[in-house]
């Protein structure tokens, strides 16, 4: 036995928890949850040894000969802790990157909440720049002047496209907006129709007509999904301003008539042209055209039709030569 407790065997075990018992005659089985061997075990204040005085198996400490009624047993039992891992440099290297000058490889996501934003911030005109194969491919930067004013710039190599599609531009995806080097803007997928009519129409009637002017299957059509040939009607596909113009010629009208078209969109009248005749007939051609500019809701239609005044027809072999094209402008 020793008189001293002696910790230094067991300094940097982590922190301890003492129990202290007060044993019957013989008592020899002291039970306590311990780390095995990490106890220190006193009998009225000594130092009991280890294997020499007493056993430990993590439950309890088991003295080699039994206590005298009365004596006190002191365990202390030391937790256990484990040392962090350490890097060396050359390992942190290639696990971390560094807030100033660095490169990465492989994938990186920088957030998935929708709240956070991702901030790439620089003194003069920085920005994100991508690369492929080491080859500068495009930009996105922002400026703000001396004067507060805010611009942002989308840049390429040669050509900037805009996609729609969940593959990026190498295997699919659909380009909707392309600027090439030379500034040209194209657009696809934007709204077109040019419709023409080859043959003869006759046209008698009021001007309240609203019969849509028939446009035949050989018609000239651009993005034909949104021109109905059942009913002679173009559907806006979505929202927005649409630019109409349509013109049309006329063979030997009757006298002192009038010619008319008439532009409606859902059933109502928006815009027309006419041709008007003084004289008492007109052998050759008149020609006439028009213009309309007209917001849209997706769905809303337009039609065309035609009549002359009341009372007044065109001979029999009157014809009717048109032609009408529909672009979204924005």
């Amino acid at each position: 036995m020793t008189r001293a407790r002696d910790v230094a065997n067991l300094i940097g075990s982590g922190n301890y928890s003492s129990t202290t018992f007060t044993a019957t005659a013989g008592q020899t089985v002291f039970s306590i949850a311990h780390t095995q061997n990490f106890v220190q075990v006193f009998m009225n204040g000594l130092l009991l040894d280890l294997t020499v005085d007493y056993t430990s198996n993590g439950s309890a400490v088991t003295l080699t000969s039994g206590a005298a009624a009365g004596d006190e047993i002191e365990v202390v039992a030391y937790n256990t802790f484990s040392v962090g891992d350490a890097l060396n440099q050359a390992a942190a290297d290639t696990r971390y990157v560094n807030t100033t000058g660095d490169t990465m490889t492989g994938a990186l996501t920088v957030d998935t909440a929708t709240s956070t934003n991702l901030t790439v911030d620089s003194g003069v005109y920085g920005g994100i720049q991508f690369k492929v194969a080491g080859t500068d491919t495009g930009y996105i930067t922002s400026y703000t002047n001396g004067s507060g004013a805010e611009a942002m710039y989308i840049g390429g190599a040669d050509t900037v496209n805009l996609h729609t599609g969940t593959n990026h531009a190498l295997t699919g995806g659909t380009t909707r907006l392309q600027i090439d080097a030379s500034g040209h803007v194209t657009m696809p997928n934007q709204p077109v129709f040019y419709g023409t009519r080859a043959t003869n129409q006759t046209t008698t009637g009021n001007q309240d007509a609203s019969t849509p002017i028939d446009f035949p299957t050989s018609t000239t059509i651009i993005s034909s999904t949104h021109w109905n040939h059942s009913n002679h009607r173009f559907t806006a596909p979505v929202t927005g301003n649409y630019m109409f113009e349509w013109g049309y010629a006329t063979n030997q009208i009757a006298g002192q008539s009038v010619y008319r078209t008439f532009l409606w969109k859902n059933g109502s009248k928006q815009a027309w042209t006419q041709l008007r005749n003084d004289s008492n007939g007109h052998t050759g051609y008149n020609y006439s055209s028009r213009g309309a500019l007209l917001p849209l809701t997706a769905n809303d239609y337009i039609h065309l039709n035609s009549s002359t005044d009341a009372g007044y027809a065109f001979y029999g072999d009157s014809t009717l030569r048109i032609h009408l094209s529909i672009f979204l402008v924005g």
